[in-house]
């Protein structure tokens, strides 16, 4: 009875502290992206999936931090007490969100996992000095796509390497290979395991910052942005399948409108150079380090504190 009267307070304060939260971020990420405002794609696709998992993350947080350790330390074990009806709900209701999520984030590995099987039959590994395997694949695959999240892979097309010339098909290869090593479908696999509704917008929001992201990573010059412009266009007249595993990412695998990349790599100019990392991490470093001083000095009470709340929460 102690270990699921713990388990049940445990995932009740979970769902607490996840669902207020899911909520803030699902109807507030647009105005902490305008808060915050990126110069970059990159740091702007970091925002959002930062911002995506944060209520996993601080309800995980939370609840390993502080409801469970208060309960093991200070609830005692030879109690007869039994497990209210609020936190057998609220449990009950985690528990339900959590399988949710386990189902969804197997059944999109599993899914993803077979059409690669499928599309990697009668496959040929070409030659690439990326830490990325690039495979060559029938024509009526999809034209140039990542697949795959612990061991990604990057498959061209026959028909995409026919239609493409040799500094176009490298450009592509280039975004592709960007996409597997800003490791986005496991990104996209964190996604369906943290599910929540009502992050769809964000979601789309992130998948189009990470297409952009992408491109910038794959050029380093006018011509290259040229001949990844070209290179979308063409690809995007290819009449082979589309990607519809949920753990790849094609060329054009996006809600980012066709039109908007072309224009955006024809108009193409240097980045905005970041800000750097030390300067951040000097304006950060006192307002953490003041938190943890802050958290270390009340954790006790903190403890304390919170085991009156889930003694009046399992009553």
């Amino acid at each position: 009875m102690f270990i699921a009267r713990g388990i049940g307070v445990s995932l009740a304060l979970f769902l607490l502290v996840y669902v207020p939260a899911s909520l803030a971020v699902s109807r507030g990420w647009n105005l902490l992206q305008e808060v915050f405002d990126p110069r970059t794609a990159r740091a702007s696709a970091s925002l959002l999936f930062a911002l995506r998992m944060l209520p996993f993350v601080l309800a995980s947080v939370f609840t390993l931090g502080l409801p469970l350790p208060s309960f093991l330390l200070l609830e005692p074990r030879s109690t007869d007490e039994t497990v209210g009806a609020a936190p057998l709900v609220l449990g009950l209701c985690c528990l339900a969100l959590l399988v949710a999520g386990i189902v969804q984030a197997a059944s999109a590995q599993m899914k993803t996992s077979q059409a690669l099987i499928k599309w990697l039959d009668g496959s040929t590994v070409m030659d690439s000095t990326d830490a990325v395997p690039v495979f060559r694949t029938a024509k009526d695959t999809p034209s140039l796509t990542v697949a795959g999240v612990r061991e990604p892979k990057v498959l061209v097309s026959e028909a995409a390497i026919a239609a493409l010339t040799a500094t176009e098909l490298r450009a592509a290869l280039k975004h592709e290979v960007a996409h597997a090593q800003s490791y986005d479908n496991l990104k996209k696999l964190l996604f369906r395991f943290s599910v929540f509704p009502g992050m769809t917008g964000l979601e789309r929001a992130w998948s189009e910052q990470t297409e952009l992201a992408a491109d910038d990573a794959a050029v380093l010059c006018c011509q290259d942005a040229l001949d990844l412009a070209s290179a979308l266009i063409k690809v995007s007249r290819l009449t082979t399948l589309q990607p519809t595993a949920a753990l790849t990412t094609g060329l054009l695998h996006s809600s980012t409108a066709l039109g908007t990349r072309v224009q955006r790599l024809v108009s193409w100019e240097n980045a905005p150079a970041p800000t750097p990392s030390s300067t951040r991490w000097r304006y950060a470093l006192p307002s953490l380090s003041g938190v943890l001083f802050l958290v270390v000095v009340t954790y006790g009470p903190m403890l304390n504190g919170l085991h009156l709340i889930t003694e009046w929460l399992v009553r």
